[in-house]
């Protein structure tokens, strides 16, 4: 195939790669532990999420009664009523700190790589650029969506609750504009090019001696595994092999880059459109 021969291996290998999925860990673990502390100095809350669905949080008032039950004696203290509504102030932290996660995976693969940005980006393909070839991860985007949909139908019907996903609760996020457009600006822009450049660029291209098959599954896995949720394991894995397929057929890493933003980007709409 034509997007085979332009496909160029990158010069950094299996070692490189190891120690950039160190420096990920940090990337994505020292923003997050900032979630908190950054908002109470700002004034707001320490959770950028409300506590969960309604169940969860008739659970958490049923504890919260019970413990005040138990506290019930002349002069005992009685505890805080459980925080249950994320802190508007808290969730701008975070998608700010999303972004800047983004920027440090960006970061991780270029210094792992031991390369210089000029010729990182030639190596990934971003130097390269076809509008033209646009509809490939347009209509890859539609085929993959039918296909997590009727996945999710069959989890449904099996009734195997470990793979069955929490519903995402950005309520907190959803009350306030500023937190909305951080949110899709992390959603559509920061992490699908701070991913790609990272998992697909970076981890795909250095196991790609390994030739497509092999490298596309490891890369994939460690991509999904990376987001840390069960119900997402197979579907996550499923998107990450079809974008190193985008990228092997065409040698850019725009074009995984088109196909994570479009997805979503979909997510997005179908997110505000629920809410």
């Amino acid at each position: 195939m034509i997007g085979q021969r332009r496909f160029a291996m990158a010069p950094w290998g299996e070692l490189s790669v190891l120690a950039g999925l160190w420096l990920a860990i940090l990337a994505y673990v020292v923003p997050r532990l900032m979630i908190s502390p950054v908002s109470k100095l700002l004034g707001g809350g320490p959770e950028y999420a409300d506590i969960g669905t309604a169940f969860a949080k008739a659970a958490a008032v049923a504890e919260y009664a019970d413990l005040r039950l138990a506290q019930a004696i002349p002069g005992a203290p009685f505890s805080d009523p459980p925080e249950m509504l994320g802190s508007v102030v808290a969730a701008r932290v975070a998608w700010v700190l999303a972004i800047v996660s983004a920027g440090l995976f960006i970061t991780a693969a270029i210094v792992a790589s031991r390369q210089r940005i000029g010729a990182f980006a030639r190596y990934t393909g971003l130097s390269q650029f076809d509008i033209d070839r646009l509809w490939v991860p347009g209509l890859a985007v539609a085929v993959v969506y039918l296909l997590i949909g009727a996945y999710l139908r069959l989890i449904d019907a099996s009734g195997i609750d470990a793979l069955k996903g929490e519903p995402l609760v950005l309520t907190a996020t959803s009350r306030d504009g500023v937190a909305l457009a951080l949110y899709g600006v992390t959603t559509v822009l920061a992490a699908p090019f701070g991913e790609e450049v990272f998992y697909r660029g970076f981890v795909f291209g250095g196991f790609a001696n390994w030739g497509f098959w092999p490298a596309a599954a490891t890369s994939s896995a460690i991509f999904a595994l990376s987001h840390l949720d069960a119900s997402t394991l197979v579907p996550f894995t499923l998107v990450g092999i079809t974008l190193c397929w985008l990228y092997w057929r065409s040698g850019s890493l725009w074009d995984a880059i088109a196909f994570h933003s479009m997805f979503n980007l979909l997510s997005f709409i179908l997110l505000l459109a629920r809410n």
